[in-house]
């Protein structure tokens, strides 16, 4: 699985946060915690704007699908899966779904030079950075 890190400012003094899963990261634009200007990594890769990250902004501003148990209703992660409240097995489709009404506003470029890079996905804009070529 990947691992982002992010590079954060407070004052004269520069922190690196991580490591980050996929999900941790869309969590943390959605809270507007991350911005198009923020520094992050890939791995080990060079630091770059999040905003080269094509598909972030825009996967971050989709609604997130929260699922519940059809027994207990206590929230869960996407089946399948075992409720930690009443240890049912919850199979894939067999949750309750609910989508909230409401997104977080998630800042997009202002730079029009990446109105395309929202339409490549992450791999395949780390593989152009790397220079290594699809398999």
């Amino acid at each position: 699985m990947s691992q982002w890190f992010l590079q954060r400012r407070e004052g004269n003094v520069q922190t690196e946060v991580g490591p980050l899963s996929p999900h941790e990261l869309l969590g943390l634009v959605r809270k507007g915690e991350i911005k198009p200007d923020t520094r992050l990594r890939k791995n080990d890769s060079a630091w770059f704007p999040a905003n080269e990250v094509g598909g972030l902004f825009e996967a971050a501003s989709r609604k997130e699908i929260q699922y519940f148990c059809p027994g207990c209703s206590r929230r869960v992660v996407k089946p399948p899966v075992v409720c930690p409240n009443c240890l049912r097995e919850i199979p894939r489709g067999g949750a309750r779904e609910i989508q909230p009404e409401s997104s977080v506003a998630v800042p997009q470029p202002e730079n029009p030079a990446h109105a395309d890079e929202g339409k490549r996905s992450v791999q395949s804009w780390l593989k152009k950075k790397v220079g290594k070529k699809p398999s």
